[in-house]
């Protein structure tokens, strides 16, 4: 697995319920907007039951005005901090997002904010460091249809449901902090079970381009067939990282989520 792709940047998921607009996504935000959701999750090893527990995972959105800002935080079964993202809305549309991956000392930001040369055409400006002291690369891009942060992709799908449903693949721009900047991914439904016994669908997310596909394994996400389409359960790439021997080593692993309204 290439890790320049595939750390996933921010995981790619563990995520909240939370509906965004992005350039091309007409939901608008009806949880998150006023106080405050929170989602927690369990981060498990992959593998047959019991499965050893590796992080816990918790999302707080706070509102104010037109602004939520999210905190995604993730923990080991120590309780120190291993990774944190910090996403910033404003009227329903991503402004910021920025990660920091406390065990390798890494940490990227990505602002959408107007092009210098063409003030009408907002761009993507991307900063990332791969570790600490080390350089810090800068880069930017023109801001496409349906950029995601990994906050966004339950509204991209919620958004996408019928799409899905009926067979068709929903295709988005996924921001990828260690490349500097995004790539294109595909959700697609791969099959139907009952989760719990509640119904679900199975989605199956994959890069676009078949190059990055032979090198990158398919994220797969456990979705409520019912109204809402939250994620309950996807398996694949996680934020943070495991230790093996004296590296860091990028994680895939089951993640499972509660939802709740914090206190």
């Amino acid at each position: 697995m290439a890790r320049g792709v595939f750390h996933w940047a921010v995981g790619i998921i563990l995520l909240g319920f939370f509906i965004v607009r992005s350039p091309a996504t007409a939901a608008v935000a009806e949880t998150d907007n006023d106080n405050t959701r929170r989602v927690t999750g369990t981060i498990y090893e992959k593998g047959p039951e019991p499965r050893r527990v590796l992080f816990k995972f918790r999302r707080t959105a706070t509102g104010s005005n037109s602004t939520v800002r999210v905190l995604r935080e993730y923990y080991p079964p120590d309780g120190s901090l291993a990774a944190r993202e910090r996403v910033v809305y404003e009227n329903g549309r991503l402004i910021s997002c920025e990660i920091e991956e406390l065990q390798t000392g890494a940490k990227g930001r990505v602002v959408i904010g107007p092009d210098p040369q063409k003030s009408h055409q907002p761009k993507l400006f991307f900063q990332y460091t791969p570790r600490t002291g080390g350089p810090t690369e800068a880069k930017s891009e023109a801001l496409r249809q349906d950029v995601l942060v990994s906050d966004m992709i339950p509204s991209f799908i919620s958004s996408h449901w019928e799409q899905l449903m009926k067979g068709s693949s929903a295709k988005f721009r996924f921001i990828v902090f260690q490349r500097a900047e995004t790539v294109g991914f595909k959700l697609m439904k791969d099959s139907e079970a009952t989760w719990h016994g509640k119904p679900v669908v199975i989605l199956r997310m994959e890069p676009t381009s078949l190059v990055i596909a032979q090198l990158v394994d398919p994220v797969f996400f456990t979705v409520e067939k019912s109204a809402g389409h939250r994620i309950l359960q996807y398996v694949g790439r996680t934020t943070p990282m495991i230790k093996k021997g004296n590296k860091w080593e990028s994680l895939d692993a089951v993640s499972v989520f509660d939802f709740g309204t914090a206190e």
